[in-house]
C-alpha cells in the first residue's frame, strides 16, 4: 500500500499509472463518477425504474454475474495480478477497491497500491453493470433507437457492430517471468471467420433482437435482448437465461454405417472457435453402446480443447478447437451385440480436479448440449 494524496491526486495517479498500458491492462472509459443529468447515481437499479424488462434479463446474465462468480473469486486471490482481473471483471474505478499507482520494478504481481476513496461495494457486486457499455461523459450511449428519455442520451454505432465487446473479449498477453496467461481471442477468431465477412456480429448471436418498448410507456422497436447466455453453464445454480438466448455452438449428428457409427460433430452456431475464452474450457463427445443386457463394449470420448503446460511461462501444447462452420467426422466400431448407441456432447467450464482445489463445492461445472439414441439392428 503507498498513502493516498487526496481523491483528484489518486484518481490522477491511477489514469497515468493506466495510460501508457496496453488495453487489456487498462479497466473501461468509465470510472463511476461521471454524472448524469436526470440520473441519482449510475446502478443498474436506477436504470430498472424505467428498462425493466432489460435489467431483469441483465440480472440472470453472466455479466451480473462477473464479480460474485465464486470460480472467479477463487481464482483472483493466486498471485498478485488481481488488479489485471479487474479490469474486464469490475470495469469501472468505483468498482475497486484498491487502485493501482504503479508496479515495483515493472513486476505487475508487485503492484502499488492506494485505497479508493470512493469505493461503492454494492457497485461492485453488480460486475459488468449497465454503466460499463452505456455511460459516456455526461450521457447514456446506446444503438440510436430515438425516443425521449429523462437523460442525454447519444447515438454510439460501436453497439451494432460488436466492437464493443472487444474491449474485453480480445485480450492475448504473457509475461516471459509469469506462470499465468490472459488469453482471449474470441474476437480474433470472430473475425478471421467468415462470420464478420457476412456482417455478423457478437450482438446478432448473443442479444438476439424483440419488438418492444425500450423503456416503460415507449412505443414498441426493434431492440436486443440482454441476456448473454454464452456456453450455457451456470454461475450461481438457478440464476440463468433461457435457452432461447442462443443457441448451443455444436451440432452432432449419427448414423449407423455397416460395422461402424457414424458421428459427425460441427462448429454449427459459434461465429468464433468452439470453445472459446477460458483455455480450461473444453466441449466432450461421449459414445457408449449398448446391449439387451447392458453395456457392450468400451465406451468413446473425445475432448475439443486447448491443452496447456502451465510453466514459465505457460505454453500451448495442442488445440484442436473447431473453427466456426468446420465438421469433423469419427467413424467408430459397432462391438458385437450392441443394439442401440447413446450419444452425448456437453460444454465443460472447469474440471473437478480444479473446482476442488478452489473449494467450490457444487459449482456448476458443465452442462448436456446434446443427447441422442440410435438404433442399430
Amino acid at each position: 500500500m503507498v498513502p493516498s494524496e487526496g481523491l483528484e491526486a489518486d484518481l490522477a495517479r491511477v489514469q497515468a499509472f493506466y495510460e501508457p498500458r496496453a488495453a487489456y491492462e487498462r479497466p473501461l472509459h468509465v470510472t463511476g463518477l461521471e454524472k448524469v443529468a436526470g440520473l441519482p447515481n449510475l446502478s443498474a437499479s436506477t436504470c430498472r425504474a424505467c428498462h425493466e424488462e432489460i435489467h431483469a434479463e441483465w440480472t440472470t446474465s453472466v455479466h451480473a454475474q462477473a464479480w460474485i462468480d465464486p470460480q472467479y473469486q477463487g481464482e483472483i486471490g493466486k498471485s498478485g495480478n488481481r488488479w489485471l482481473c479487474l479490469n474486464c471483471h469490475t470495469p469501472l474505478l468505483t468498482q475497486m477497491d484498491l487502485w493501482p499507482v504503479g508496479v515495483i520494478d515493472g513486476d505487475i504481481e508487485r503492484p502499488q497500491l492506494v485505497d479508493n476513496p470512493v469505493f461503492d461495494e454494492a457497485l461492485r457486486d453488480e460486475g459488468i453493470t449497465c454503466a460499463a457499455c452505456h455511460v459516456r461523459g455526461d450521457a447514456i450511449a446506446g444503438p440510436g433507437l430515438g425516443g425521449e428519455a429523462p437523460h442525454k442520451v447519444v447515438a454510439d454505432p460501436s453497439f451494432r457492430n460488436g466492437q464493443l465487446c472487444l474491449g474485453c473479449h480480445q485480450a492475448e498477453a504473457s509475461w516471459p517471468d509469469k506462470g499465468f496467461v490472459c488469453t482471449f481471442q474470441t474476437g480474433d477468431e470472430w473475425m478471421d471467420g467468415p462470420y464478420d465477412d457476412e456482417g455478423t456480429t457478437c450482438v446478432d448471436c448473443h442479444m438476439p433482437p424483440i419488438e418492444r418498448p425500450v423503456a416503460l410507456g415507449g412505443a414498441p422497436k426493434q431492440v436486443a435482448r440482454h441476456w448473454w447466455r454464452g456456453a450455457g453453464i451456470p454461475k450461481v445454480r438457478g440464476r440463468y437465461p433461457p435457452p432461447e438466448a442462443n443457441r448451443f455452438g455444436l451440432e452432432v449428428t449419427s448414423k449407423v454405417d455397416g460395422e461402424e457409427l457414424v458421428v459427425t460433430f460441427r462448429n454449427a452456431h459459434a461465429g468464433h472457435m468452439l470453445p472459446s475464452g477460458d483455455p480450461e474450457r473444453w466441449v466432450q463427445l461421449d459414445v457408449a453402446f449398448e446391449g439387451p443386457e447392458g453395456p457392450v463394449g468400451a465406451p468413446w470420448q473425445h475432448l475439443i480443447r486447448q491443452e496447456w503446460a502451465w510453466e514459465v511461462p505457460p505454453r500451448k501444447v495442442a488445440d484442436n478447437r473447431l473453427k466456426p462452420r468446420e465438421a469433423r467426422t469419427e467413424r467408430l466400431s459397432i462391438p458385437a451385440g450392441a443394439t442401440r448407441a447413446v450419444v452425448e456432447a456437453s460444454n465443460h467450464r472447469i474440471s473437478k480436479v480444479n473446482a476442488e482445489y478452489h473449494h467450490l463445492g457444487d459449482y456448476p461445472r458443465s452442462v448436456r448440449v446434446h443427447h441422442e439414441v440410435v438404433a442399430i439392428e
